[in-house]
């Protein structure tokens, strides 16, 4: 892999709340992680275990309530808000569960978004969004708005959004929820495609779906906010169609998590 540090680095990291009644709450408790540059990362837990929190912190979305966050080098943990907008606008790529996606703006321009924000001109940026649309088989509907679009095609329009630019760092969370199996696994492809050996982008995918989880190189389980296991697979090896051996010992692995 690219690199002799982390492109993403956790140390002592608390995120706790306020339940409402007076009691301190842990989101989030790890004491390290450390993810490399090329390295796609799956994690997995319960609801409430903590995924979706890990992500915002990593994503300066959230601020932890302890402990230093690193990313490509520059540390979130200790940016203001408007240091955040400028690192998630140049470094993150997002796919959230609910699309986020702007409605007035086509779909192609939805692709293109950070680029658009940049001030770039649409010469520049089309050509690489339709490159994109046209892998997640949604060429056709370029110039299309997000409500003429089923939430499947959201879901795509969405990640491509995510992929596009080639960030430093892509943040996952449940990117297939909304897509059938042939769907799913374009995606899964795409998302695979754009970390790998070669690559400067990491990533961080939070799912519950085995299948989703054998495409990363290590996945970690979160129970109550701390990591309490992981496994490592081949890495830059994820699983290939009709690898029924791969997916079996992910779906062993979960099992044995007690998740």
């Amino acid at each position: 892999m690219t690199g002799n540090f982390p492109a993403i680095s956790l140390k002592n990291v608390r995120r706790h709340y306020d339940d409402g009644a007076g009691n301190e709450k842990a989101a989030l408790d790890i004491v390290e992680l450390e993810i490399r540059p090329g390295e796609l990362v799956a994690v997995i837990g319960p609801s409430g275990s903590g995924k979706s929190t890990l992500l915002q912190l990593v994503g300066g979305i959230d601020s932890p309530t302890a402990g230093s966050i690193d990313v490509s080098g520059l540390c979130v943990s200790g940016m203001d808000e408007k240091q955040k907008t400028i690192f998630r606008r140049e470094n993150v790529g997002f796919i959230f569960q609910a699309f986020h996606l702007v409605p007035s703006m086509t779909v192609v321009e939805n692709v293109a978004l950070s680029s658009i924000v940049s001030g770039q001109r649409g010469l520049r940026w089309r050509p690489d969004a339709l490159v994109l649309l046209d892998q997640l088989g949604l060429f056709e509907y370029a110039d299309r708005f997000p409500d003429q679009l089923s939430g499947g095609q959201r879901q795509r329009v969405a990640v491509g959004r995510a992929l596009f630019g080639t960030p430093s760092v892509v943040l996952a969370d449940e990117p297939t929820g909304s897509l059938d199996s042939k769907n799913r696994d374009i995606v899964l492809r795409l998302i695979r495609d754009a970390i790998g050996d070669d690559s400067r982008t990491s990533g961080l995918m939070a799912t519950h779906d085995p299948h989703a989880a054998s495409y990363a190189d290590r996945i970690i389980a979160l129970r109550d906010g701390k990591i309490i296991d992981q496994l490592h697979l081949t890495l830059n090896a994820p699983h290939q169609e009709g690898d029924s051996h791969h997916d079996e010992r992910v779906r062993s692995w979960f099992a044995a998590t007690s998740l």
